[in-house]
């Protein structure tokens, strides 16, 4: 077994842990490694991050057939696509990210790889709404393990100036999968149907799974003793409590507002009559696409943001959620597709910069030997309310504003109204930004 010993403390006298790892599939810290091998975990975890996205978010190109086929109500598909993925996985993602701060980071994120894309090719062999919903719980439970774990394998391979960079990078894998299951799901429904467009997902994801499993080593974990404002508990280890309470509001309104995301393959069907495949790939370049470059110039931006102050992550990040609103909305309401197309590009270009400042910030406010928890505290806020709740709250609405014009409007207005929530994202990463430069007057809380 290796000894992680913090860079501050020579003789290991601050609290020097042991890696969990064994020492043959144990990389030493930051400065010790490659810049190559490093680069290529980002990569791997970025892939990983892309294949987790490409399984949550192709069903939002399922859902016509899937609604035909089992005469399904919008509300039930905000279940399918929201509720039935989130609920059960954010509830397991606090002790898979609890297990990930004290164990072996890599095998949490294989086997968790393995169990979503199992339950990804079952979704493909359902029969009933009911055992479709339950292949969907298990693929949000499954994926519950990943992002944790993968944020805190990359607070050890990278040090805290290039962790935003870091973290942009590996969300840029995350966005690039939006593309992938809106084109790659337009492609399967239109050519080999839902069904065997999962199991098909299923096998890709199972072998990648394996590739990841034996080409990435677990770092060593680079423990530094906490600042004086952090306790011995695990809500002590989150720092400044109101600062923590306030991010995960702000995440959970993004993810709230973030969720029309799943009805927009709908919404163009209904309203312009486009074919899955030329959705797919439209909706792709501007959700997909356009998110991943926002997160790789938002990466850039967390590096100046690091460099100027601790709360300046936070006050760009309120900036940007009231900004995205003028684009998203307006989308919602031009008469043509492709004007509808562009406001999109900008809005989630726009939007996808908030990756490297929002995460980066986490990392940098918690001690770190939780980083993997806060990430999952954080997540379950912004899952089960946004990413759970939010689809529904569409549904809902939808089916009650819905009039006799293939329930266009009524999506339309169910979409808007959750938009508008971005409103109070915006309001909270300003009070954040408040807090920050309050408890933090420096540039720096925690030893780095």
């Amino acid at each position: 077994m290796k000894t992680a010993i913090a860079p501050s403390d020579p003789h290991g006298l601050a609290g020097a842990q042991l890696a969990t790892a064994p020492a043959a599939d144990t990389l030493a810290g930051p400065g010790a490694m490659s810049n190559a091998y490093r680069t290529y975990v980002l990569v791997a975890l970025a892939v990983v991050g892309f294949m987790c996205s490409v399984d949550k978010v192709v069903i939002s190109m399922f859902m016509e057939p899937i609604k035909k086929e089992f005469l399904l109500t919008d509300t039930e598909l905000g279940l399918l696509n929201g509720l039935a993925f989130s609920l059960l996985g954010g509830l397991v993602s606090i002790p898979l990210a609890r297990m990930a701060d004290r164990g072996n980071r890599k095998w949490i994120i294989t086997l968790s790889f393995i169990a979503w894309t199992l339950m990804t090719g079952l979704s493909g062999m359902a029969t009933s709404f009911a055992l479709l919903l339950a292949a969907r719980i298990g693929v949000g439970v499954g994926e519950a393990g990943c992002v944790p774990a993968s944020h805190s394998m990359l607070g050890d391979y990278y040090p805290r100036e290039l962790r935003g960079r870091a973290y942009a990078t590996h969300f840029s894998g995350v966005y690039l999968g939006m593309l992938g299951g809106m084109l790659g799901g337009g492609i399967l429904v239109q050519t080999v149907g839902w069904r065997l467009g999962f199991i098909w997902l299923g096998i890709a994801g199972a072998v990648m799974a394996l590739i990841f499993h034996f080409t990435v080593r677990e770092p060593l974990r680079v423990d530094q003793p906490p600042p004086a404002t952090l306790g011995a508990g695990i809500w002590g280890q989150l720092g400044d409590l109101r600062c923590f309470f306030m991010l995960m509001l702000a995440f959970s309104f993004v993810g709230l507002a973030g969720a029309v995301g799943a009805w927009l393959p709908s919404y163009f069907e209904r309203a312009f009559q486009m074919k899955p495949m030329t959705i797919g790939l439209g909706l792709g370049l501007c959700i997909g696409l356009a998110s991943g470059i926002g997160a790789l110039v938002g990466g850039q931006v967390s590096v100046r943001l690091a460099r100027k102050s601790r709360s300046a992550a936070a006050r760009y990040s309120a900036l940007v959620s009231w900004a995205v609103l003028v684009p998203l909305i307006a989308s919602f309401h031009v008469p043509n597709p492709m004007v509808a197309l562009g406001l999109l590009f900008l809005a989630f270009l726009v939007a996808g910069t908030l990756a490297g400042p929002v995460f980066g910030t986490v990392q940098d406010l918690v001690a770190p030997q939780a980083r993997a928890t806060a990430v999952a505290i954080i997540g379950v806020a912004g899952v089960v309310i946004g990413h759970g709740m939010g689809p529904v709250l569409v549904g809902l609405l939808s089916d009650a504003l819905q009039t006799k014009d293939n329930g266009v409007d009524g999506l339309r207005s169910a979409m808007t109204a959750i938009v508008l929530v971005n409103l109070l994202t915006g309001m909270f990463f300003w009070l954040l930004a408040r807090r920050i430069a309050r408890v933090y007057p420096g540039r720096h809380a925690q030893p780095v």
